[in-house]
């Protein structure tokens, strides 16, 4: 079925299959996800206007839907789920061409990328990813890279050293064999791929080497998620932060979808509902995530 709008509309399930988008979340990397009821009814929708293919969507309206406590290990810790949306409607009447597709795609990859930084930072109560205060994370004092000396090995060797300490640090508070490794911070992801002037060693490759024997998935936060706006703003400028992915959990409410799609023709418009959930990083045990900052001298 056509994607042009004069040639008929498809159904959400067609257009979700047929969708093409270019982000995916760098929070899924973590494996262990909870789902949280989420009352869809309680939800505010923000309408858009589809006149434009390149409409971008707003903030988008929030409203809280419930509070769930959950026990673990005789502690209770609270997740505020919640959902946040936006409606689109196109008039039917009307004889402009618009692709739908590829609005929705290009909605979806925008909160995809909200997602992510609502995962990444946290919201409000909920934890994020980066958090340094929240319940079993772990925040060891900031390390700081010298300046470069000779051909700059004592900057690898600094990091190796970094990194050594931290494998320490997972073997003697979570003992997993399992991890997830986040780098984030213009900085950081651009000195990971420095060299020694002999070509012989890399920055990126010693960290890797300090996590040897262990399954580990290393990650380079995308700064679409952790922006240096955003990064500025929660006094985070540059750091790696290790999930020990057995005892950490991506809680959420729901992952970015189109809730709902359909046509009123009593009224001649096609309207369809996008859906975003909270989310929330929650390690179970002290150190199941630990963040070590990193400055450069």
């Amino acid at each position: 079925m056509a994607n042009d709008i004069r040639s008929g509309i498809k159904t959400k399930e067609e257009y979700i299959e047929g969708s093409s988008i270019s982000y995916v979340p760098s929070i899924l990397a973590i494996p262990k996800l909870k789902k949280y009821t989420l009352d869809i009814a309680k939800v505010t929708f923000k309408e858009l206007s589809v006149e434009n293919d390149s409409v971008v969507p707003s903030d988008l309206v929030s409203e809280m839907t419930e509070i769930n406590a959950v026990k673990i290990s005789g502690k209770s810790h609270t997740f505020l789920s919640y959902g946040r949306g936006n409606t689109l409607r196109k008039d039917l009447r009307s004889n402009g061409a618009v692709n739908i597709q590829a609005f929705h795609d290009q909605v979806l990859r925008q909160y995809n990328i909200l997602f992510d930084q609502t995962g990444f930072f946290g919201e409000g109560q909920n934890a994020g990813l980066s958090s340094l205060t929240a319940s079993n994370f772990l925040a060891p004092a900031s390390v700081e890279i010298p300046a470069i000396s000779g051909n700059g090995f004592n900057q690898i060797l600094a990091a190796k050293q970094m990194g050594v300490r931290l494998n320490k640090l997972v073997n003697n508070n979570t003992a997993s064999s399992d991890l997830t490794i986040y780098f984030y911070g213009d900085q950081l992801t651009t000195f990971l791929g420095n060299i020694t002037e002999g070509q012989e060693t890399d920055v990126r490759g010693n960290i890797q080497k300090a996590f040897a024997g262990k399954n580990v998935t290393f990650i380079e936060v995308s700064e679409l998620a952790a922006t240096p706006a955003l990064l500025s703003a929660a006094s985070l400028v540059n750091g790696i932060i290790i999930v020990s992915n057995d005892v950490t959990t991506l809680e959420h409410s729901g992952l970015p979808e189109i809730e709902d799609d359909g046509t009123n023709t009593e009224k001649k418009y096609y309207w369809s509902n996008y859906i975003l959930g909270s989310a929330q990083v929650r390690p179970e045990i002290l150190g199941g995530v630990i963040h070590q900052q990193v400055t450069f001298e």
